[in-house]
């Protein structure tokens, strides 16, 4: 067992805060299954169970607490039958479950005290664990039935290994604060040019003033004009310059070398080459790149799971090795480097590569041909397809790189697979310099503007009406490199397509991504210009298509959208005529008032609505909703529950006992998931209540269509 001295302080501090959280988030993962009444709900927490007692062993094991690992293994070996079968726990078993998060709970106390935690740490809780999963399906599963569904807490899945702190050079401070010093100069700067500016203003309302002779005075206005645009000029290039240079010091400021991402890796590859009787080492290229430090964080976990999977599935034993003529030891690159302006991560192995043969009776899907076989290669992305015939404690669940990918895609990035022509398989990572600000190109799809992050952007197109075509069931354009599949923006987003019947070309943008070159094709482009990128928040999170929002410098809000699921959508197999035909969408014109406290919601809302042919107003509140309703009227209210000033069930009611609104049909969508709150809204009046976390824009266009 190791020992706290041996263990880096800095590595000690991040992975005891992890077992804290990581227990927080088990324990609210059981009680969400236990309150929760639908089957499928309670397989779908399990699963998320099944991830965080995954991510957390991985962890354990790097830092050899072997307590901790224990308790996760078995915990994983429960869930991981409960899931192959499709079953779900029985109280007693969820019971069992929240005992093995207390005890983790307790290992992160004795971590947080230097204390390390014994191998026999939790042992009662582990014999009883064992004995579970060593009983299988006869014991504490049920077959799943559907219930109404009842309360279910949102469970919040870590994604980082850090707390949210930095360290920062001192000299690196000292440059912040100098630049920060200029910045304020220039406010005593412009308090006197405001001050110049409300001088001249007094002078030219004297030139108004009855009997007063204004030919002097309108030289000397005119004279005081010039001189302060003279310096307003002067000003702005100064002040343009300290803010480039103090954008540029924060920017350094949030840089870590790229070696952070990697540390603890040579410790995963000597233990689980060790456990599986083989052996490896670790190289690490570009460890001195310069990278944002929320990149670094993130690419921690999915850089074990890659390093992790190398050894378990790719490197074969000595013996093998010696069979092949090939060294006893592997090795396992890890390497980061610039490509133009995005950064590229490379995780290699020389071992057997992946075993086509097993993905494609694991997918269902031949490998005959180039295409075919990149494709079965990716589909190690999806969840429950593994690399592994067995299942050990190491590998074999097909779930790892199900979090990478994710993970990756969280950081607008993409991931790749492909063979090692010498022998072995390798991970690509691509992913950008920074995630705060991004150089986008603006687009126009079903009126609506849209941004691309252009790193990800070839080139831009125009595409003949008799380009299209199908090849083996998926839609392609032709252009002069080539075939390239296509996905349209309007249709994929269920927009109407606000382009001209008559126009013999359409605009597309190339873009990169882990398939190839795909075409994306959209009603505008608008221009290019870089921006700030924001999160979409909690409740959006999961909405895969987009990577996040951002409010463009007339006020309005440009959703970014995500590269990877566009270039899914366009390898997607299905008629010619959904993809290519350019039908007007018959709607009838209502009138739609949104209302929702969250400007996020409100727009995608918006979106989906216009895109069906709706007219669209929205309000941030009740109150609001209902002077807009009384001074503009409307044909349907869509409304949240949660809002400040008036709830959405106070709306609801209010429109029912109005006279003029009385029959106006009221939608509810909400985050509130329990029965009871869905009664109380349709007791209120309202005519629909959906759940946002199983938000669909077909069904809720569907339900518009019903109410209308």
């Amino acid at each position: 067992m190791i020992t706290p001295e041996e263990l880096d302080p800095g590595l000690l501090t991040m992975f005891t805060q992890e077992v804290r959280e990581r227990a927080s988030e088990m324990e609210n993962a059981v009680l969400a299954i236990e309150a929760s009444g639908d089957a499928d709900r309670k397989r779908h927490l399990q699963e998320q169970l099944l991830r965080v007692a995954h991510s957390l062993k991985g962890a354990a094991g790097l830092l050899q607490v072997r307590g901790v690992e224990t308790i996760c293994h078995w915990m994983e070996e429960i869930l991981s039958i409960a899931a192959n079968v499709g079953l779900v726990l029985e109280r007693s078993r969820l019971d069992l479950l929240l005992s093995a998060a207390d005890a983790i709970r307790d290992a992160a106390n004795l971590l947080e005290s230097g204390e390390i935690p014994s191998p026999a740490h939790g042992q009662d809780v582990v014999e009883k664990l064992k004995a579970v999963a060593t009983a299988g399906c006869d014991d504490g599963l049920k077959e799943a039935h559907h219930h109404p569904p009842m309360a279910e807490p949102g469970i919040a899945i870590r994604a980082t290994d850090t707390d949210g702190s930095m360290r920062v050079s001192a000299a690196r401070l000292d440059a912040l604060l100098y630049r920060s010093g200029e910045m304020l100069t220039f406010n005593a700067v412009m308090r006197r040019h405001a001050e110049q500016a409300s001088s001249l203003r007094e002078e030219a309302r004297k030139m108004r003033a009855p009997g007063s002779d204004p030919t002097g005075q309108v030289a000397s206005v005119e004279g005081g004009l010039r001189q302060l645009a003279a310096f307003l000029r002067q000003d702005v290039r100064l002040m343009q310059s300290a803010v480039t240079a103090l954008d540029e010091e924060i920017r350094l400021a949030r840089t870590q070398p790229f070696a952070e991402a990697c540390k603890g890796l040579g410790r995963i590859v000597r233990d689980v080459a060790a456990a599986s009787g083989k052996r490896a080492e670790l190289e690490i290229s570009g460890g001195e790149l310069e990278v944002d430090r929320s990149i670094v964080s993130a690419l921690q976990d999915s850089l074990r799971h890659l390093v992790r999977n190398a050894v378990a599935h790719g490197i074969q034993t000595p013996e093998e090795r010696r069979t092949a003529g090939r060294p006893e030891k592997g090795r396992i690159l890890v390497s980061a480097a610039m490509r133009g302006n995005r950064m590229e991560v490379r995780v290699e192995d020389d071992g057997r590569g992946l075993n086509l043969a097993l993905l494609s009776a694991a997918t269902g899907e031949s490998t005959h041909g180039k295409q075919a076989e990149a494709d079965i290669l990716r589909r190690v992305f999806e969840p429950g397809v593994s690399t592994s015939a067995t299942v050990t404690s190491l590998s074999g669940r097909g779930i790892g790189l199900d979090i990478v990918k994710r993970n990756v895609e969280k950081l607008r990035g993409a991931i790749d697979v492909s063979q090692v022509p010498t022998g072995g398989a390798a991970f690509t990572l691509t992913l950008p310099l920074t995630l705060a600000t991004v150089r986008v190109l603006e687009v126009l799809a079903g009126g609506h503007v849209f941004t691309i992050d252009t790193t990800s952007v070839q080139r831009v197109i125009r595409i003949d009406r008799g380009d299209f075509t199908l090849i083996e069931g998926r839609n392609f354009v032709r252009t002069p490199a080539g075939p390239m599949p296509f996905v349209d923006v309007s249709l994929w987003l269920r927009l109407q397509p606000n382009r001209s019947p008559a126009s013999e070309t359409t605009p597309a943008v190339v873009v990169d991504s882990p398939s190839g070159s795909t075409a994306v094709l959209v009603d505008e482009i608008t221009g290019e210009q870089e921006l700030l990128a924001r999160s979409l928040g909690p409740r959006l999170a999961n909405v895969r298509r987009y990577s996040g929002g951002m409010v463009l410098p007339d006020g309005r809000i440009a959703l970014l959208l995500n590269v990877a699921a566009l270039a899914e959508a366009a390898a997607e197999v299905r008629p010619r005529n959904e993809v290519v035909a350019r039908r007007s969408v018959a709607a009838a014109r209502r009138k739609v008032l949104v209302v929702d406290d969250s400007k996020y919601v409100r727009t995608l809302v918006k979106l989906i609505l216009e895109g069906a042919g709706y007219d669209v107003t929205m309000a941030t509140d009740g109150t609001e909703a209902l002077k807009q309703l009384r001074d503009h009227g409307a044909d349907v209210v869509v409304a949240d529950v949660d809002m400040p000033s008036m709830n959405g069930f106070e709306l609801t009611r209010a429109i029912r006992q109005s006279d003029r609104f009385t029959g106006t049909p009221v939608v509810l969508v909400t985050g509130r998931e329990s029965l009871e709150d869905k009664v109380k809204g349709l007791r209120a009046g309202a005519n629909a209540y959906l759940r946002k976390d199983q938000f669909d824009a077909h069904d809720f266009l569907e339900t518009m269509r019903q109410v209308v």
